[in-house]
């Protein structure tokens, strides 16, 4: 058992043991914990009041937004623009959901799924392999250029491409309720992200519309996921969710009162996550960690629920195009400064973290044999 002492919010493992354990792309990682720490202790809040305001409005939140994400990689948005309303509906929904009968919810199991959507039962994920499986159940939906709800041709301009030839989600049938409150939210949130797309642009230096065209239809998910109680717990790998660094370009996730998230900084110690009313907590992701080259990291959080409460949350995941190049910016480098990462395709460097995560799942068998630098995103849309 590993013990923890608790100060100012921080969770630090004890002295005798001097390594964190976390899951970062694909890897298995650890981190020395500092003994003269000197990192974030807390999460900024950015307000988002002037999000349509003026560019000088605009550019102001950039540089708020730089700040924290340079600094610590998370941040709270308060004054988002998503109602009250819609928030208070969309946690009636996700617990309406996950009260529903095992059968109902296998319905959609994830393995039905070639795009690795849906429904996923308790311990069925073991992001820390020390651990029998993170305690959680989830469903995950996301970009699908054949739903309707998405508008892709008039969004996008375009066709369906023809290798399509089923949604990528699953939904439940006998839950027909589930899709639609989900989408209310979602609609909400991807709006949102991509106002906050324009805002990135401008804290790196760049014209607003710069990144337009790397979101055309991007890749994006949408994880609800329920967290049920727990005893409390001293023992660090407990976990319901393992310590790991997000795939995506940034997350925005919806939490409920209870706290369980925790966020690691740079010198190996766990910085409370706490919920906080009207607000959305936001993290840098691995691939605009690529784009700033290593500027805005993607830092390491994991969740435990040691509040003896059953516990919701939703985030939401926004990736580049599939088919975009993600490379690191020029006014990401500084003079002389080379770019630490390659230039990789969107939509390859995706399936490299996705199948990875789930070995069990049919699609991973399917091309357990294909080396990985042969792997290409239409392989999770067959």
């Amino acid at each position: 058992m590993v013990e923890t002492l608790q100060s100012e919010g921080i969770m630090a493992l004890k002295p005798e043991s001097q390594y964190v354990y976390f899951h970062s792309g694909s890897e298995a990682s650890y981190r020395k914990i500092s003994d003269k720490p000197t990192g974030f202790k807390s999460i900024p809040t950015i307000d988002l009041t002037d999000l349509d305001g003026s560019l000088d409005d605009r550019k102001k939140i950039a540089k708020d937004i730089y700040k924290a994400c340079s600094e610590c990689g998370f941040f709270y948005i308060k004054n988002h623009g998503i109602p009250e309303d819609i928030i208070t509906e969309t946690f009636a929904v996700l617990k309406r959901f996950f009260d529903l009968d095992l059968d109902v919810k296998m319905d959609a199991h994830v393995q039905k799924n070639p795009s690795i959507r849906g429904y996923e039962p308790m311990l069925e994920t073991r992001l820390d392999p020390r651990t029998q499986g993170d305690v959680k159940e989830a469903f995950t939906m996301g970009d699908c250029v054949m739903e309707p709800e998405q508008n892709f041709a008039s969004r996008t301009g375009m066709t369906k491409p023809p290798y399509i030839t089923q949604p990528q989600n699953i939904w439940p049938k006998d839950a027909p309720w589930w899709r639609e409150g989900l989408y209310k939210y979602y609609h909400h949130v991807f709006e949102l992200s991509m106002k906050l797309v324009r805002i990135f642009a401008l804290a790196l230096d760049l014209e607003e519309e710069a990144l337009d065209d790397m979101f055309k239809f991007p890749i994006t998910g949408m994880r609800a996921l329920f967290y049920p109680p727990t005893p409390v717990a001293t023992d660090a790998a407990s976990v319901g969710l393992g310590a790991h660094s997000d795939f995506s370009w940034l997350t925005l996730v919806l939490q409920d009162t209870v706290p369980a998230l925790e966020v690691i900084n740079p010198d190996g110690l766990w910085v409370d996550a706490p919920p906080t009313p009207g607000t959305l907590v936001c993290n840098v992701g691995q691939y605009m960690e690529r784009q700033t080259n290593g500027k805005f990291p993607a830092t390491v959080h994991r969740v435990r629920n040691q509040t003896g409460k059953a516990r919701y949350s939703l985030p939401f995941f926004l990736t580049l195009d599939p088919d975009a190049t993600v490379e690191v910016l020029d006014t990401c480098k500084d003079k002389g400064e080379a770019a630490k990462y390659d230039a990789l395709n969107v939509g390859d460097l995706y399936i490299r973290r996705v199948l990875p995560a789930r070995k069990k799942h049919p699609t991973s068998i399917a091309y357990h044999d294909v080396p990985q630098d042969q792997w290409t995103y239409s392989m999770l849309l067959k």
